[in-house]
Order: structure tokens, then sequence, then C-alpha cells
């Protein structure tokens, strides 16, 4: 076996993404206390978390929280372009890529005390794959041999699963196929470990305050549901004494006036990294200001359409909608929140074939909607497009409709729900045209392609072909960089065709960062751990 702290291998195009040793940080009986620092860092945390729960995480908010609290084999550095240590101090990779052993830290320790084990992985990823829990987001693990199949059911014997705990701190993972992405995927939240005791004694409350157990930077102090979240400085944590951050406040569900006040008043030291968390009326000039980050994202809104209504299942009738919209309309309405688009991959990925961007064409719009049998709109029943409360969504929402309105004749209601109940629905089923989009978990194409499977759990739009799933599969099995490239392209290009979603725009941040504010990097992951945050004391600022 290849040892791969001896030879740093590059996994992606895009970003070389290395394993970077980093400086052994001190043991429960060296960490630092409490106190010591003295830093508490405020921030707009956006949408409430809908669950810290990492097997039943889908959402960028409470990800956001919980990458904070748990911490995985590999975590990303400061600059969101390089994977380094862990839980795990190290790892190896069969010659042939399909095996991956990690040597977890001597000095992992949970909050309570505990060692992490490499047990707790496995633990934690059965449990993710475990049909009953209905995680949505548990096919990030199909890479692994055996966690298909476990987790759609069709075998009940685990261990099928190849995943082992060799002893306490080793931890050896089969994989179906190579998967250079795979160190990101151990990255990811939802591959975090679990704590069994604590999630054995109490159930579906194991996430709270007073419950939960965590092996990450920070713990859980406290949570005042609508309106904070406090984050501590886990004096357990093996790098306790790396972490300058004593206290974190993330205070939620904040409208965007009212995040501008209390920033511009010094009560909040960052405005978050939520898309349209500013006000729209003020964008401009907040993002000329000396404190604005302005960062593209790996990541891209669309509207799903839900294929199992009849209108929808018409393809003439997706593209109609698809066609009638002005993109160029659309990037002046979004300004610097961002790019317009009529794919589904964020552009900037290297080696990566693009599918050709469509033009606006209202007229050809009319002409497919007549030839599905609604002329002018006549016969269409009236669209209802669902988005979350929040003023960019509502914004956007209310264009699309009127440009369907004016393009196709069409009778369209916008409903927009608050943000944890709108994502309820969509996961329910219970929408006609609804707001989604994703942030890639890692940077390539296949983050996203893979989310229109027939059988992925986040396939919102329940559409499905064979054709793609055999493309992305395929894919999956190519070693070769340019081949595998090609096949994902043409997938993306079916998808174009398809419109089982209809693309808007790839995600931009407009935030502001108080100049106190240390280690915050802009990246297109979004990826600003609290872990490398420092402050600087205000009186050096003369404050």
């Amino acid at each position: 076996m290849e040892s791969f702290m001896k030879q740093l291998i590059q996994i992606l195009p895009l970003f070389p993404v290395l394993l970077v040793v980093a400086c052994s940080g001190s043991g429960p009986n060296q960490a630092a206390e409490p106190g010591d620092l003295n830093s508490v860092f405020t921030y707009a945390q956006g949408p409430e978390p809908r669950t810290l729960d990492p097997a039943q995480i889908t959402d960028t908010h409470s990800a956001f929280v919980a990458s904070n609290l748990f911490e995985g084999l590999l975590v990303w550095n400061a600059s969101g372009d390089r994977l380094q240590p862990g839980a795990a101090s190290s790892y190896e990779v069969s010659p042939d890529g399909r095996q991956y052993t990690f040597t977890l830290r001597e000095d992992a320790i949970w909050s309570n005390g505990d060692p992490v084990a490499a047990a707790d992985f496995v633990v934690a990823w059965r449990r993710l794959l475990n049909p009953a829990l209905g995680s949505p987001y548990a096919a990030l693990l199909y890479p692994i041999r055996g966690a298909r199949t476990l987790h759609q059911g069709q075998v009940r014997d685990p261990s099928v699963f190849r995943v082992e705990a060799r002893d306490r701190r080793t931890l050896i993972v089969e994989l179906e196929n190579p998967t250079p992405w795979f160190p990101a995927i151990v990255a990811h939240t939802i591959a975090a470990p679990i704590n069994p005791r604590a999630v054995k004694r109490h159930g579906f409350a194991w996430t709270r305050p007073e419950n939960i157990v965590v092996n990450g930077p920070f713990t859980l102090s406290s949570w005042t549901r609508g309106h904070e979240l406090v984050l501590e400085r886990n004096r357990y944590y093996h790098s306790a004494d790396q972490v300058a951050l004593d206290r974190v406040i993330a205070r939620v569900d904040l409208g965007p006036e009212r995040v501008v006040d209390l920033y511009e008043g010094g009560q909040l030291l960052w405005t978050g990294r939520a898309t349209g968390a500013l006000p729209l009326d003020q964008l401009d000039r907040l993002a000329a200001r000396p404190d604005a980050h302005v960062q593209a994202q790996l990541g891209t809104s669309w509207y799903y359409f839900n294929t199992e209504l009849p209108q929808f299942a018409d393809v003439r009738v997706r593209k109609a909608l698809d066609l009638s919209l002005d993109r160029q309309a659309l990037a002046e309405l979004l300004g610097p929140n961002g790019l317009a688009t009529t794919g589904y991959v964020p552009q900037g990925i290297a080696d990566y074939r693009y599918p050709a961007k469509r033009s606006y064409d209202p007229h050809g719009a009319r002409a497919l909607l007549a030839a599905a049998g609604y002329p002018a709109g006549a016969g269409l029943p009236a669209i209802e497009l669902a988005v979350d409360a929040r003023s960019l969504q509502e914004r956007v929402a209310n264009w699309v409709a009127e440009s369907w309105r004016r393009e196709l004749g069409v009778e369209v209601n916008v409903f927009a729900r608050r943000w944890g109940a709108h994502w309820e629905a969509l996961e329910q089923g219970s929408f006609q045209v609804g707001r989604g989009g994703w942030l890639g978990d890692y940077p390539d194409p296949s983050s996203f392609l893979e989310l229109f499977v027939s059988d992925n759990e986040l396939n919102r739009s329940n559409w499905g072909s064979s054709g793609y799933d055999d493309l992305i599969r395929e894919a999956a099995r190519t070693r070769d960089a340019a081949s595998r490239n090609r096949l994902l392209s043409s997938a993306e290009r079916q998808l174009v065709q398809q419109l089982p979603a209809l693309p808007l725009f790839h995600f931009s941040t407009v935030s502001l960062v108080n100049p106190r504010v240390r280690g915050y990097i802009d990246n297109p992951l979004d990826m600003h751990l609290l872990r490398y945050i420092s402050l600087e004391p205000a009186t050096a600022q003369g404050g």
C-alpha cells in the first residue's frame, strides 16, 4: 500500500486536495481551559438549523453548525482547498485505489471523555445507511462497497457494508470503484462519527444541548429556538489550544435589515454565509464596502418540477417554462447575488465540457406549450411556485412568475413559506414547482449530477432515466479523468434536454466581516470553519 503521508496526491482538477500534516494538538490533560483567550464571536446564522444529527442533515445551514461540533476523519483547511488530518492522523490508499486505511489520532476524545474509536465511525455510517432512519443524504456513502444494497434494503446483513474497525485506531474502507474524491466525502459532516452511548441513551433527543456528545472543536452550550445557538470551546478537543474562540453565538432568523443594523452596531462580527442575507436594495452599496466579501460559490439554484404531476411529466411544458425566461434580465435582477445560468454544474471545474447555453426564446416557448395542448396557456392548471420566504428567493420567484404570465399566458401563484416548512414540503413531494438547489459537497460535477439519479432520495423531481443512470454509474467506474468527464458532460446534456429541474443561477454571497476577524478566507466551497477564526483585541483599533 502506498502511504498518502509520504506522497501527496492531487485528487481533483479544480482544487488540489492534499492531506496536510497538522501540528499535533494537546490531549485532554493539556487542553486549554475556557476563558484563556476570552474571545466571543457573534454572527448571523441565517435560517435556524433543522437538525444537528449528522445523519439527518441535508441543508447547508444545519451542516455549518454541525461541522463545528463534529469532526470527520479529515477536515478542510482554512482556505477550503486542501484536506488535512481530522480525527484521523493519516491514511493510506491501496495501489488500485479501492481500499483506504485510516489511522485515528491517539488523542481523539469525545466531549464526555470517551476515546473516539474506529468503531464509532462504523456505527455512524451503518446508522446512516439504515433504511429505517430514512436519511436522505445516505447516497453520499454509495462509493463504499455494499452501501447501496444495505441502504436500499436489498440485504439486511450489515457485513455486506465493507467498513471494518480493525482495532480502536484503525478503520479500513473498501470501495466499489476507485473514487478520487473519497477523502472529501469523509470530510463531510454526514460522515462524522457519533458517540454510540449518547445516541442509545437519549434516542432522537441526543442532539439537545444537555445530551449531545461531540468530538469537534466546539460543544453546544445552549439552543434558544428562534433566537440563538451558543457554542463553547471543547476542552477535550485534541487541538483545543489551537482554537482561538472561547464562545460562538449564532443568531438565527434575523431579517436582512436587522442583520445590517446589528453588524453596524458592533453586535455581529459576520453577517453570515446565506445567499441573500443582506437587503437587496442596499446590496450594491454594501458590496462596495472595504469590509465586504463577494464570493462566487460552487452551487446552483434551480426550481424542481414535480414530474409526477401530468402537466410537468411532459417535457415540452418544462422546456416552454425554461425558454420563456430571459437570463440576461435575471442577471440584472440578481446583481452580486449570483450568475444566471441554464446549466446545473457551476462554472470553473477544470477539463469539464459544459453544455451549450440556451437562448431566451419566447416564441419557441409558446410553440412548445401549444404542442403540449396548452395554447396560450389555455387548459394548463394554475402553477403553484413554492419558495422559501427570503427576500432574494421571493424576488426571483415573482420575476419568474411574471415572465411566465407575460410570455406564456399561464396563471402562476407564488407561495413563500418559512425556510424549514418549505424544505419539508419538498421532501414530502407536496409541491408543483419548488425552489431547490445545491452547494457542492466536493469540487466535481458528480456532486450535482448524482442528485438526479433515479434512486437518489434527494431527487425531488421524481424524474428518472435509465440512460442517465447508466452514464453516471459508468462514470463512477471510470478511472481515466478525461473519459470520466466526457461521460459526466453527456449526462448533464441529458439533464439540460429533459429539465427535471429548471436551472436559474449559480450562487454568490455578499457578506460583511468585521476587520477584527482573522482567519476568514474566501473560497468557492464556502468553508469558514470557526476553528480557524480569531479576533484582534478591540483596543487594537481604538475600541
